[in-house]
């Protein structure tokens, strides 16, 4: 006879944290196919194969809504994505800050984001349809959806209607919404009113939208209003990605930035955030640069920088500003490697010129293509933030390998830590529960997105698990030595099937999630 088991998978004797915020509580799950069949006492029952999580923590998969493994470049170099995986992650949110991989008019569509990556990749699709059966052909190691960048549907179309049309087309081939860059997009008088078309588009699609501030610095608080009064007038789901106040002039205005927030959601207007658990942040040279000298295109910003009475002017006006060329660590480079990771104010000495010329000769040698770590986020705000009920957690990281040094540059820490950084060491310093904990890293993103039957362990379920120990699942990268995998994670299972058994990566079992229209 064959005797068919009741479960695939079974994993017996663990402490379920189920993402719904309620606190842990021993139990067993049990798995047939991608799906939970069974939480709860299943003493005697038999699997064809069985996890042993005595004294292991088993939790959902983690959702990260802010990740950038798209325009890095590294889903097509390290399609394991094994940074990710190590971390718990089984889900990830692309096309983040106003750039997307589709759609595209064409390869040049895609020249600007050279600034990004120096990581060369194929493009042989135009539509979100097409970009995603190329991600489903190299097989990915975690599940992958994408949103739709405004600046990559700036480029792929020179007039709105059109570019309504592609929005419109994205969102029936699965794209789960929008995202904008506001730091990007010209104070041209007509942004608004092309972003509340758009956001129609979003809305009838019942997508996510995703928001990178105007300004975290001097301009912090009417950059929040601004936007409040957006998400306002258009009635979406909405979610400030990485929010932060950078520099110690914004660091006050914090706690009125939260309130803000909080008056706007008890209003009943749908705004969230997420949050990266460091201290620096991770970005590139060129957002340093004054608002005026950074729009237009790559090449556009380049010509700027190369006139000489136009590079005197950013000079000037980076020398009003408040730059701290001391905590400015240059983490990339793809031309000038020599800088990488000396400060700002190193590479200024060795040059013989002030921090403010080392910023345009550094990015003229470089083509725009710098990335920075900025020691520029208070420690008492983030933890503030992270206690809000509107706070999720999310990387703002890209998924590596170690072999992917070789690239040359820094990688942020939190593209290897953010998650078991947030769990093991910050929530407690909030004052966090574990059950709330895991909530903001795996329900509570999959809520947002709409993203029915996952981010809890719940009979019916997808069967995306993560199962760690609690005291060895922590975070082991620095900033100066980033490449090295958290630590704790003994099993993955995506969609039934284990990606990491033991604490090593097995296999890749990650999909592409096509929004259901």
């Amino acid at each position: 006879y064959n005797l068919i088991m009741a479960y695939s998978l079974l994993i017996k004797n663990g402490t379920v944290i189920d993402g719904s915020g309620r606190e842990p509580y021993p139990a067993d799950v049990g798995i047939f196919g991608n799906k939970i069949t069974a939480v709860g006492n299943l003493t005697g029952e038999d699997a064809d194969e069985i996890i042993d999580a005595s004294n292991l923590y088993v939790t959902p998969g983690f959702i990260d809504l802010t990740n950038h493994s798209d325009v890095y470049g590294t889903i097509f170099a390290v399609p394991e994505q094994t940074s990710m995986l190590m971390q718990g992650t089984t889900t990830a949110l692309l096309g983040n800050c106003g750039e997307s991989l589709a759609p595209i008019a064409g390869k040049e569509s895609l020249d600007d984001l050279e600034r990004w990556t120096n990581v060369p990749f194929n493009v042989n699709w135009n539509s979100v349809g097409e970009y995603y059966d190329q991600l489903d052909d190299i097989g990915i190691g975690l599940n992958l959806m994408t949103l739709v960048g405004q600046e990559t549907l700036r480029r792929a179309a020179p007039v709105h209607e059109e570019r309504m049309l592609l929005l419109e087309r994205a969102m029936a081939e699965g794209a789960w919404g929008m995202s904008s860059n506001f730091s990007l997009t010209p104070r041209d008088g007509k942004e608004e009113f092309e972003i509340l078309d758009f956001l129609k588009i979003i809305k009838n699609y019942d997508g996510l939208y995703k928001i990178h501030l105007r300004d975290e610095g001097k301009n912090f608080l009417p950059s929040i209003s601004a936007l409040i009064n957006l998400v306002r007038a258009s009635g979406v789901r909405a979610v400030i990605s990485h929010f932060k106040a950078v520099g110690r002039g914004a660091w006050k205005e914090f706690d009125d930035a939260l309130r803000i927030i909080r008056g706007a959601r008890s209003d009943g207007v749908e705004i969230w955030f997420d949050v990266f658990p460091y201290l620096r942040t991770g970005s590139m040279l060129l957002s340093l640069l004054p608002d005026w000298s950074r729009n237009g295109t790559g090449s556009e910003i380049l010509e700027r920088l190369k006139n000489a009475a136009e590079a005197a002017k950013i000079i000037d006006d980076l020398k009003k500003m408040t730059l701290h060329p001391e905590k400015i660590l240059i983490a990339s480079a793809f031309y000038e490697t020599s800088f990488i990771g000396k400060t700002l104010e190193e590479a200024a000495e060795r040059m013989e010129i002030s921090p403010e010329e080392a910023i345009v000769a550094i990015l003229k040698s470089n083509k725009l293509n710098v990335n920075i770590f900025g020691r520029t986020i208070s420690g008492k705000n983030m933890l503030a933030s992270l206690k809000e009920e509107a706070a999720m957690l999310a990387t703002d990281g890209a998924g590596y390998d170690i072999a992917f040094s070789k690239y040359g540059g820094l990688a942020h820490p939190r593209s290897f830590g953010a998650f078991p950084r947030f769990f093991g060491t910050l929530s407690k310093k909030a004052g966090i529960s574990l059950g709330q904990a895991v909530s903001k890293m795996t329900y509570l993103p999959a809520t947002l997105l709409k993203f029915s039957g996952r981010g809890l362990t719940k009979q019916g379920y997808e069967a995306d698990i993560a199962v760690f120990h609690p005291e060895e699942f922590k975070d082991n990268g620095t900033y100066k030595n980033s490449y090295r995998y958290s630590s704790g994670l003994k099993f993955l299972i995506i969609g039934g099937k284990a990606a990491v058994s033991e604490g090593t990566v097995i296999s890749r079992h990650g999909k592409v999630i096509r929004k259901k229209t």
